[in-house]
């Protein structure tokens, strides 16, 4: 997704946030045996902070795009995080496959569910290249309720006068 996020950002001029949400709790049965819970839960933590700040650091600077770290489940902390922070919109890989997301649903499932503002998500971007960014038209699926004002707020800020939006009534 590195690249839809930095194609995403320059279109928008927006600021990136890496969030990386653990589960403080991820260890074997054993550890737990030979280990006091609050030791094996900070080394889950260090590690998981090492981890983020090292990722793809050339491609986001850490001057430049916050880390944010947090544990829990994965998608209420990503929709908490986004709407203490304000932010305008998550970007985020689909990784489940059928069979998983209709038992259980993906956390990405689950963070298009909750989230106040707009998800930008695609199946298997690391495996494809990427198109330009344009956003020329954008198609706005929505009910005639209250919360389809808000679902228009945002292209109709973001947009150009070469951006046109289409509406879909449901």
């Amino acid at each position: 997704m590195a690249a839809y996020v930095k194609r995403a950002a320059a279109l928008f001029s927006a600021k990136v946030s890496l969030v990386h949400v653990f589960d403080l709790y991820s260890h074997d049965a054993f550890q737990l045996y030979v280990r006091p819970l609050s030791e094996v839960a900070e080394e889950q933590k260090n590690l998981a902070r090492d981890k983020l700040g090292s990722f793809l650091k050339s491609e986001f600077p850490l001057t430049e795009c916050p880390r944010i770290l947090s544990s829990g489940d994965a998608a209420k902390q990503i929709v908490r995080l986004a709407k203490k922070g304000g932010f305008d919109l998550i970007i985020m890989p689909t990784h489940a496959g059928l069979f998983r997301r209709t038992l259980l649903g993906s956390t990405t499932a689950k963070v298009l569910n909750d989230a106040d503002c707009p998800v930008l998500t695609t199946q298997h971007a690391e495996t494809i290249s990427p198109r330009q960014l344009e956003h020329r038209e954008w198609a706005c699926a929505i009910g005639l309720d209250s919360d389809s004002q808000r679902v228009l707020r945002l292209p109709a800020r973001l947009r150009s006068p070469s951006v046109r939006i289409s509406r879909s009534f449901m």
